[in-house]
């Protein structure tokens, strides 16, 4: 059975009338090599989106070397917070001829997925954009300073096939809000309840989690430092634990807010003290839960993009 990273992750209705080709049947004869495919990938360092360029690309350089036909690929991204494990990686050619019979019925799917037949792209490119969550025709863009994960599955004529797996590191997105300039940055993970991202606390802040905020940190420093002349409020955003306009909800609000701001206050000392922002450009509000960009009833695992930190820059 050929795997690929199957997406349990991010839920959206398949259109009804669409239908995927059936693949060619796998061949039997004695020419199979019995060897899988080599797959040679160099994916660059950083993807560095321009949100005032309409569907600004990265490309992704992909080499084949095996001695039979290539059947059929598949590319898979999905964010880091919501990485695949290995027990996730299963049936895709299930999943694929099951589709045919049952387009109408609701599949869990990745960040985004492209399926083709033959040998891959040797030139691949991506503007950024989801096959998942599409609004009015246009896919939700990636998170700015938030890492991917990459999956690269190809499968030859005999059924040999092999997996190739990397990361996909987004640079800071700095976007025209007005007459401001507004950078959204949901990739820092802080312990729960607490302001700390930056220490390891076993069972509540891994150093791996700390190691990526350090690297967000960095990336934000170095984007903060193209604008010397701009003050920075730094946002603080959280992610409600109970239903809006309900007694539990209207509780939290101003335990959020409060925990916000500490965030946000927490971010602004780090990149003082670590990267030589002057602090007197910074100001700090906490909005707790107040402009959640997923809905407390949407899907929980996109719930991680609430608890953000924003930055407000005006000169």
């Amino acid at each position: 059975m050929r795997k690929v990273l199957l997406p349990i992750i991010v839920i959206c209705l398949f259109m009804a009338c669409v239908s995927t080709p059936p693949l060619p049947p796998l061949v039997d004869d004695d020419k199979n090599p019995g060897t899988n495919p080599e797959l040679v990938v160099k994916i660059p360092d950083l993807f560095s989106p321009d949100p005032e360029i309409v569907d600004d690309t990265m490309k992704v350089s992909i080499q084949v070397k095996h001695p039979a036909p290539i059947r059929d690929w598949d590319i898979v991204i999905q964010a880091q917070r919501q990485r695949l494990t290995p027990e996730q990686l299963a049936q895709i050619q299930e999943r694929r001829e099951a589709r045919q019979g049952t387009s109408q019925q609701r599949e869990r799917r990745p960040f985004f997925e492209q399926s083709g037949t033959g040998t891959p792209p040797a030139e691949w490119i991506w503007n950024g954009r989801s096959t998942s969550r599409v609004s009015h025709g246009v896919g939700e863009m990636v998170q700015s300073a938030t890492a991917y994960q990459f999956a690269l599955y190809v499968n030859d004529i005999y059924g040999n096939h092999s997996t190739y797996e990397g990361t996909i590191e987004v640079d800071v997105i700095v976007r025209k809000d007005g007459n401001k300039l507004r950078i959204v940055v949901p990739a820092i993970t802080f312990e729960g309840s607490s302001s700390n991202f930056s220490q390891v606390v076993e069972n509540r802040l891994s150093e791996a989690e700390v190691n990526s905020n350090r690297r967000v940190l960095r990336l934000i420093a170095s984007a903060l430092g193209k604008y010397p002349d701009y003050k920075i409020t730094i946002e603080g955003h959280a992610n409600p634990l109970h239903a809006p306009n309900t007694t539990a909800g209207r509780n939290e609000v101003s335990t959020l807010r409060s925990l916000s701001e500490q965030r946000a206050r927490a971010v602004g000392k780090y990149l003082s003290e670590n990267h030589e922002i002057a602090a007197s450009r910074f100001n700090y509000i906490g909005v707790g839960a107040d402009h959640v960009v997923v809905a407390f009833n949407e899907d929980d695992e996109e719930k991680w993009k609430n608890r953000r930190v924003e930055f407000i820059l005006v000169r």
